[in-house]
């Protein structure tokens, strides 16, 4: 790895723990949107979540749910970050089929 690739790696990682620390999710959307920078799956973010009783209407989350949230137009920083997070992985995923 060249020094410059390290310096712009470093950077991004600082950027992403200042986002991390300093987000403070207020509606099931922008807790799904958290979780999901933080644990790259969107099977790991629901069962999180309906851990801490978040349903819709009478019913606990699907992947499709928080899928569907993530790919929701961006309603601010940490969204925009999940989407692209959610967009490369799901082409990473897709490659073998």
């Amino acid at each position: 790895m060249l020094v410059e690739e390290a310096k712009k790696r470093i950077e991004y990682l600082q950027e992403y723990i200042r986002m991390i620390e300093s987000y403070t999710p207020t509606t099931m959307e922008e807790e799904a949107v958290y979780l999901y920078v933080q644990l790259e799956s969107v099977t790991k973010v629901v069962q999180e979540l309906n851990k801490k009783g978040y349903r819709i209407g009478n019913r606990k989350l699907t992947t499709v749910d928080v899928s569907n949230i993530i790919r929701a137009k961006p309603k601010d920083e940490m969204h925009e970050l999940a989407k692209r997070m959610f967009t490369k992985n799901r082409k990473r995923g897709s490659r073998y089929w």
